[in-house]
């Protein structure tokens, strides 16, 4: 379920039994690449490796099924000892579905969603727009460099160095704003660029000044760290609900998190390696 959204995948971890297993099941979820991760696969992939787009796309998803299973098996081993249940699953009668029940299913489904990741977005998007338009002393039209979001950036560009292998503050807060909707964050770095309208495979965006700086190896990294990091605020909200502690919850960001940034770290730094090598 999670390959469509981490909501429902999360909140059908109630099947669980085990309270332990279940904890660790939502977890480890959000790991698997949701549709709102597919732009930013999309984007890296289709400039960065061209031919090779789909080969790199598929890689990411077996990466992320090999994370989850060797964490489970690391957590299990670890920290939840003596603890499993049998899972038995009766299948129901299939049939056939109704067309005009999925049809309009699926429309309501789609405007649904339009709706709501839209109106985030878009609100989003006015917000980096005056971020990046102002200065702390609400200058208009200043110097990108000098706006509020320069700044705020500059604060936590260093964390992303060892993903990046420079100092960049456009990278830094188009990642952070993952949080909000993943979809955000090729939003932002196309607001960020200058950009308003759709560019093909992303050409634009890593042409501009902003982006220029990426490889194909901290592309590939960049990836990484935005499909392993916490996800998308609705996410996180199914997570604090299923998991019934805000404790937990946030244990649960700060283990995601980290092992975003631990795996996306390894990838660039191993990738330049074996780049300088050749």
């Amino acid at each position: 379920m999670d390959f469509g959204c981490s909501v429902p995948a999360i909140m059908s971890t109630r099947i669980i039994k085990d309270n332990k297993e279940r904890d660790l099941s939502i977890m480890l979820t959000p790991f698997i690449p949701c549709s709102a991760k597919l732009p930013i696969i999309a984007m890296f992939s289709g400039y960065f490796f061209s031919d090779k787009s789909g080969i790199v796309s598929a890689s990411l998803y077996f990466f992320a099924i090999v994370i989850i299973l060797v964490s489970a098996i690391v957590i299990k081993k670890l920290f939840i000892k003596n603890s499993g249940t049998a899972f038995i699953s009766e299948l129901p009668e299939y049939k056939l579905p109704s067309i005009k029940y999925v049809v309009r299913d699926v429309t309501d489904k789609v405007k649904e969603f339009i709706k709501r990741a839209g109106t985030i977005i878009l609100f989003c998007s006015v917000i980096i727009w005056f971020l990046l338009s102002f200065s702390w002393k609400l200058e208009y039209g200043v110097a990108i460099e000098n706006s509020i979001l320069a700044a705020i950036g500059n604060k936590i560009a260093w964390i992303f160095y060892p993903i990046l292998g420079t100092f960049s503050w456009e990278a830094a807060v188009s990642a952070i704003q993952g949080l909000v909707a993943k979809e955000q964050v090729i939003s932002s770095m196309s607001i960020i660029s200058g950009l308003s309208q759709e560019i093909e495979e992303g050409s634009m965006i890593f042409k501009s000044s902003a982006f220029s700086f990426f490889t194909p190896v901290s592309a590939y990294a960049f990836m990484v760290f935005n499909l392993f990091s916490a996800p998308c605020f609705g996410a996180i909200g199914a997570m604090r609900r299923e998991l019934g502690s805000t404790k937990k919850m946030f244990k649960a960001i700060i283990f995601q998190t980290t092992l975003a940034w631990i795996l996306a770290s390894l990838v660039f730094n191993i990738g330049t390696f074996i780049n300088n090598l050749w």
